[in-house]
């Protein structure tokens, strides 16, 4: 089966000017103020921010759908709703020894109006004015803790901001909503603004105090208890990085191209009525098989998002629950079939340990770091946006393979610049109905450039489309995928499951030892990275030299701490002789 040549586009929508008008208060009432500790998922975000304060993913935003004719007035009386609904929308939080949320029972947000100017303004222009609206509220930096956790903007087509809204969005902390937190609170924004009638209290729904309360009973904290230990198993065999590739001086420029594919989500229905899989997994078999083609690994282990809504008061909860999990994923299974299933059950597994203190799996992981000399990114290799239900996937699909062919006509590549993030990539499944939106985030786009990310997603349709065909050998697959593994050269070697370049660890050692002499060697006496340096007032034991290089490697990507230090008294005349280093101090694994 031939297919034409992508689309590549960059994402470009119709420049939108916004001027600030006038701030609207807006008043709510809820059914109780009360306070209490934080839920697991809240203290996870404030965790994560308390090290990455500007991530990227700091606060979640969207667009919140509004129809011909709307007012200010009807957006103040639809965000009053919301929060008066939701006590995690009007939860303000208070960090310490024991962090905790207060709830108010009364309140009045600011719902901030924008102008268009005068023109001709209209629904067509929605998507381009809403994303406008977005970064405007994303340049306001991210909410405080005593503050209210959203913030709502609309814009208007005239200069008075008394005229009809064209677009409203919202900002939220992502200590009260995470993604399927936001697409319930705009589900019901759209509900609000078609049904006048539904714009009210509602029944009392389950609320983050209550969750809470639930997470504190004797069962819930057994299996947080459970779920660290299968963190420590993880994270005892998860490498630094999965995707470690060489690269020169970084520019420090992150890219994203997405692939929009109207083949593969054909593809992936007929796979899935085939396998009783679901489609996210089936995408992420895909995934799978294509980094193990390209990095060497066999047995890929990496993080993921786990939503943690299994339960049924969880459905419809506004709030922020989803936390990472990880994941293993045994590319030896055999056929694509049995890949696909495998992943399948691993993604359940994984999502079963996607509850936890976040402080305490932080204290795990720190101590693993350290015995392992490395320091983990915890950013997500795959995020699934996508919403599925049994009869999504099992039912009765018609196969027309022809059609296939005709698709990938349509098949696109986007690109854009995105923010920083700590990852060396990171796929998002963000649609999956209709066509498979699939983005593709490089950290470092020197490392990972944007025609190396597009072959990754080209591979990955291919192999879907192939897949939809028959079941897949081992082989049918590699060759399906037509990707040569990362060439690293002999400088390379692998350390602990860890892809690690030695002239990287070298520097490493002069950075964090410096002025001190040190000298790496690959292996002594069939021990790995052995460390070999003098001995100075600040750096006299092998704990000193370790601590120094674990300070160092975050600055390293592609290095380990070394395996063992060696600690002599005197510079040798060769720092590269083995056997010109004497007089050693001490030695150890500093450990």
């Amino acid at each position: 089966m031939e297919a034409s040549a992508p689309t590549r586009t960059d994402a470009r929508r119709r420049r939108v000017r916004l001027t600030p008008l006038r701030s609207v208060p807006v008043g709510f009432t809820g059914r109780r103020a009360a306070e209490g500790p934080m839920t697991l998922g809240q203290l996870n975000i404030l965790q994560w921010l308390s090290v990455a304060p500007k991530h990227v993913f700091a606060t979640v935003s969207g667009e919140l759908e509004v129809s011909d004719g709307m007012s200010v007035e009807d957006m103040a009386e639809i965000v009053a709703a919301l929060l008066g609904r939701h006590e995690g929308l009007r939860t303000t939080y208070v960090d310490g020894a024991r962090p905790r949320q207060v709830v108010p029972a009364t309140g009045v947000l600011v719902l901030d109006v924008c102008s268009l100017g005068e023109g001709r303004w209209g629904a067509a222009d929605r998507p381009a004015v809403a994303e406008a609206l977005v970064r405007w509220l994303r340049a306001k930096g991210t909410p405080r803790m005593a503050d209210f956790p959203v913030r709502v903007a609309v814009a208007v087509a005239d200069r008075r901001g008394d005229g009809r809204v064209i677009a409203c969005a919202a900002e939220f902390s992502h200590m009260a909503v995470d993604h399927q937190g936001l697409e319930i609170v705009k589900g019901e924004f759209v509900e609000m603004v078609r049904d006048r009638s539904a714009r009210r209290l509602g029944e009392p729904r389950h609320q983050p105090l209550d969750q809470a309360g639930l997470e504190a009973t004797p069962a819930a904290r057994r299996q947080a208890a459970a779920t660290l230990c299968y963190w420590q198993d993880q994270l005892e065999r998860m490498p630094r990085h999965l995707y470690s590739a060489p690269g020169g001086e970084s520019s420090g420029e992150s890219l994203s191209v997405e692939l929009s594919s109207v083949a593969a989500a054909m593809a992936v229905r007929w796979v899935a009525a085939r396998t009783r899989a679901s489609r996210s997994s089936i995408v992420l078999a895909a995934i799978c098989a294509v980094l193990a083609q390209r990095t060497g690994y066999q047995e890929l282990v990496f993080p993921l998002l786990s939503s943690n809504r299994f339960e049924r008061h969880l459905s419809r909860y506004v709030g922020t629950l989803a936390q990472g999990c990880v994941a293993t994923v045994d590319v030896r299974t055999g056929s694509f079939d049995a890949l696909v299933k495998q992943a399948w059950t691993s993604v359940i597994e994984a999502c079963r340990h996607g509850r936890y203190d976040a402080f305490e799996r932080v204290a795990v992981g720190e101590r693993i770091e350290h015995e392992r000399g490395l320091c983990f990114s915890y950013e997500p290799l795959f995020n699934s946006l996508v919403a599925e239900s049994w009869s999504a996937f099992n039912a009765h699909v018609e196969r027309r393979l022809e059609q296939v062919s005709a698709a990938l006509r349509q098949t696109e590549l986007r690109w854009r610049p995105v923010p920083n993030f700590p990852a060396s990539v990171r796929f998002s499944l963000n649609q999956i109905e209709g066509a498979v939106r699939l983005d593709l985030w490089s950290a470092d786009a020197d490392a990972v450039p944007r025609a190396e990310m597009e072959s990754l997603l080209l591979a990955v349709e291919r192999l879907l489309v192939a897949a939809a065909h028959s079941d897949l050998t081992p082989g049918q697959v590699r060759e399906v995928i037509d990707l040569a593994p990362i060439s690293r050269g002999p400088n390379w070697t692998l350390v602990d499951s860890c892809w690690v370049d030695l002239a990287e660890v070298q520097r490493l050692l002069d950075d964090a030892l410096a002025p001190a002499t040190a000298h790496l060697f690959p292996s002594v006496g069939g021990q790995p990275l052995v460390a070999y340096l003098v001995a100075t007032d600040d750096v006299r034991t092998p704990e000193q030299a370790h601590a120094r290089c674990m300070a160092a490697l975050p600055d390293h990507p592609t290095a380990l701490a070394p395996r063992h230090y060696v600690l002599c008294e005197a510079t040798p005349h060769d720092p590269a002789d083995l056997t010109a280093w004497h007089a050693v101090q001490s030695a150890g694994t500093g450990r």
